[in-house]
């Protein structure tokens, strides 16, 4: 029988594998961060981690993983927020709070969260790869945001552009997020979107 603390739907296994998964991620993400990704190697992770080379793809297939893993999930969770809204709210405001599940994941460990932006962002690879992260967040908003507008078929390219323009916002805003100054992430993605809200207008 599984412990009454255990939370519905995960056993204790899962939940254990998933701490150790978060362990691994931590170690290697401070080795990332001092030696830069390519100057680390697996066989590095492993031993920092205490655990074997083969341990470590038990958790992650590859290093990349470490990084990049979650992102597609969150692109979904994205959508359904979107989907969630008002439908007679404008669009950009809809993008906007769409991408609230991102700063509350910041919010919950800012200094994590700005230690894997300078790891991706000194990364060509994983810079890369948020390229096509992005990619495929927009195809996923495209068809609702399309919808929103009124038609569609008339306005995918409209609806393409809102949606790539508000991922450029999150990227700036969190290219000048530091944890612990002036401001949160989300008030940093406020003043982002608030600054292409004139263009939008013309």
């Amino acid at each position: 029988m599984q412990s009454s603390s255990v939370a519905p739907g995960r056993s204790l296994r899962t939940i254990k594998a998933d701490a150790v998964a978060a362990s691994i991620a931590a170690t290697a993400l401070d080795l990332f961060d001092k030696k830069g990704f390519d100057g680390v190697t697996v066989d590095e992770i492993a031993s920092a981690s205490g655990i074997s080379r083969r341990s470590f793809f038990r958790y992650f297939a590859t290093k990349e993983d470490i990084v990049v893993a979650g992102h597609a999930a969150f692109g979904e969770r994205i959508l359904e927020i979107v989907r969630a809204r008002p439908q007679g709210e404008d669009v950009w405001l809809s993008l906007r709070r769409g991408y609230d599940i991102l700063v509350d994941n910041v919010d919950r460990d800012p200094e994590a969260a700005a230690r894997t932006m300078r790891v991706i962002n000194a990364t060509a690879s994983l810079r890369a790869h948020t390229i096509e992260k992005h990619i495929v967040w927009a195809v996923c908003l495209g068809p609702e945001i399309a919808h929103r507008l009124g038609d569609a078929p008339a306005r995918r390219l409209e609806a393409d552009a809102l949606i790539h323009a508000s991922l450029a916002c999150l990227d700036v805003a969190l290219a000048h997020f530091t944890p612990g100054q002036d401001a949160s992430l989300g008030e940093k993605l406020d003043a982002a979107f608030d600054a292409l809200r004139p263009v939008r207008s013309r």
